[in-house]
């Protein structure tokens, strides 16, 4: 790690002033920024956009199986796992997504998982109705668990239709809000990465911390969860302000933000944005002088290829997936499939390696039904693509991450990948 990354790490001095270091390259950069994001669409992200909403709880049928119990299966052979996935959804990248996560599906059971599970692919075409059919269409194949669909709003109805079934589903959906009953998301969630890059500021005597985030979905998602991080790891939130996902939003509230920071006593910024609005708000940041002496902290959208470069970005930290684990898993997916996987592939081979690893531990104990509601949310978890995760019993997840830090090289690994306040995960 260089030196100048080190110097960030050890803190901002409580009488040093922020200067202007840099103050007319840093404001061409916002410029730039701000016009680019003037000229794109705020609707680029994909699911991590969705708003919250009330999660579903679990209720039981006066007969037949209950929620929660999961599939039976026969000890002696694979177990039937449906994979739902949007293969021949309308929009492109969608398609393309289903297509990743089926086949990092397939290389888990090429990888040892084929040894207990047997993958019953299905096609949801993006669609609740069609997603729900599928699903039932599973139940009554057989299958003993439902892996996917992508969509939460997908999720939801697949639950619904296979509840009375008693199987469980756990879905690639990142909105907490499709968690509850028998159903889990497994994808990358905001709470996980707030928790992770608060819990590494307050190690490093970061009490303070503003957030400045989008006016959007995520935003709001992601300033829920950094402020329950916030009082977990015992950091001040403080100064709090959205602003308008625009080039004026920007440009205007980014003044008013850095008034506030001026006199709060706070160490640095959380910015959980990405793509363009997280490169302007970073710029302006440094405009102002925040960030340059304590590390502008962030979320996933800091791994944006495009922004490992950025100098906005230079010595920010964020929460991310192990990039070694990942590049591991990157270079097999390449070898089998000749492309490299998309951003969301290693959840469908996390879905079914823990299949595998709930399957054997049904054989070894003798259980015919290893996909009910204490084996998925065991404490022990499970072991994926970029290390440890598990299922919770609210119907979310958590997954080791690492605080990492942007390079013209790809992220470089500033602390290892860890759940914070879970020992030995």
């Amino acid at each position: 790690m260089g030196e100048a990354l080190r110097e960030h790490n050890a803190g901002r001095a409580p009488d040093a002033g922020r200067g202007r270091v840099g103050i007319t390259l840093t404001r061409a950069l916002a410029v730039a920024a701000l016009a680019a994001l003037a000229a794109c669409s705020s609707n680029d992200r994909g699911e991590r956009a969705s708003a919250p909403g009330p999660s579903r709880t679990q209720t039981a049928s006066p007969a037949g199986p209950q929620p929660g119990e999961g599939g039976r299966v026969s000890l002696s052979g694979p177990a039937r796992v449906a994979l739902l996935a949007p293969l021949t959804a309308p929009d492109a990248g969608a398609a393309a997504a289903a297509r990743d996560i089926e086949d990092a599906a397939r290389l888990a059971i090429a990888e040892g998982a084929g040894d207990v599970v047997a993958l019953d692919v299905r096609d949801t075409a993006g669609d609740a109705a069609t997603a729900a059919s599928a699903a039932q269409a599973a139940a009554a194949a057989g299958d003993a668990l439902i892996v996917g669909p992508l969509y939460g709003a997908n999720a939801d109805a697949v639950g619904r239709a296979v509840e009375s079934a008693g199987l469980n589903v756990i879905a690639f959906s990142n909105t907490p809000s499709a968690g509850g009953g028998n159903v889990w998301v497994a994808g990358l969630l905001a709470s996980s990465e707030t928790d992770r890059i608060l819990s590494h500021a307050a190690q490093q005597g970061w009490r303070g911390v503003g957030l400045y985030y989008p006016e959007t979905p995520l935003g709001r998602v992601a300033r829920a969860a950094a402020e329950q991080s916030a009082s977990r790891h015992g950091v001040a939130l403080s100064p709090v302000m959205a602003y308008p996902r625009s080039f004026e939003g920007i440009q205007d509230s980014s003044q008013a933000f850095d008034a506030s920071f001026e006199g709060s006593g706070a160490a640095t910024v959380l910015l959980p944005d990405e793509g363009q609005g997280l490169q302007a708000a970073a710029s302006f940041m440094r405009y102002h002088g925040i960030g340059m002496r304590t590390p502008i902290l962030g979320m996933g959208g800091m791994a944006d290829p495009e922004l490992q470069r950025d100098s906005s970005l230079s010595n920010a930290l964020y929460a991310g997936p192990d990039p070694v684990a990942m590049s591991d898993f990157a270079a097999r997916f390449q070898a089998a499939y000749g492309r490299a996987p998309g951003r969301f592939a290693w959840l469908g081979y996390d879905a079914v390696a823990a299949a595998a690893q709930m399957m054997r531990a049904g054989r070894a104990s003798g259980d015919d039904r290893p996909f009910g509601l204490e084996e998925i949310t065991d404490p022990g978890g499970f072991r994926g693509v970029a290390g440890p995760w598990r299922l919770t019993r609210d119907g979310l997840n958590m997954r080791a991450l690492a605080v990492l830090t942007p390079s013209p090289s790809g992220p470089q690994v500033v602390s290892p990948a860890t759940i914070p306040g879970a020992p030995g995960s």
